[in-house]
């Protein structure tokens, strides 16, 4: 298993990948293409939007490993590199931890992880529906 130095250096690698598919977007036919990105990623986060667009440009429709298999009824292929997007780690907050944070709420954000995704191209099976999509 990984130290803590080897995975924040990964995700400051990750964080610096993205950030620099971003910058080549001066060109306009790349800036057509994040749009692209954009537009198929509608549910992601703006920030998990720009680590698929910096991983696999091309990439249409992620999803994780089990849910390919169960939803789709798709399986990965061998060897597919896995695209990474950050999920949010929730914790539920003792009354001390809201009163200390002055919040009602029973829930925050503590942290990220990152968690694998793949795109429908690694993947083979059923036919994807555009009512999937």
């Amino acid at each position: 298993m990984p130290n803590k130095a080897d995975v924040k250096a990964w995700k400051a690698q990750l964080v610096a990948q993205a950030e620099q598919q971003i910058l080549k977007l001066t060109d306009s036919d790349q800036f057509k293409k994040y749009l692209n990105t954009l537009a198929k990623f509608h549910r992601y986060s703006a920030r998990n939007i720009d680590l698929i667009y910096a991983q696999n440009p091309q990439a249409t429709q992620v999803a994780g490993f089990k849910q390919w298999q169960k939803a789709f009824n798709r399986t990965v292929n061998r060897g597919a590199k896995a695209i990474r997007i950050a999920a949010p780690i929730i914790k539920k907050l003792t009354p001390a931890e809201q009163k200390r944070l002055d919040t009602t709420d029973e829930r925050a954000i503590v942290g990220y992880r990152y968690l694998p995704v793949f795109d429908v191209a690694q993947t083979s099976g059923e036919p994807i529906s555009d009512y999937d999509q």
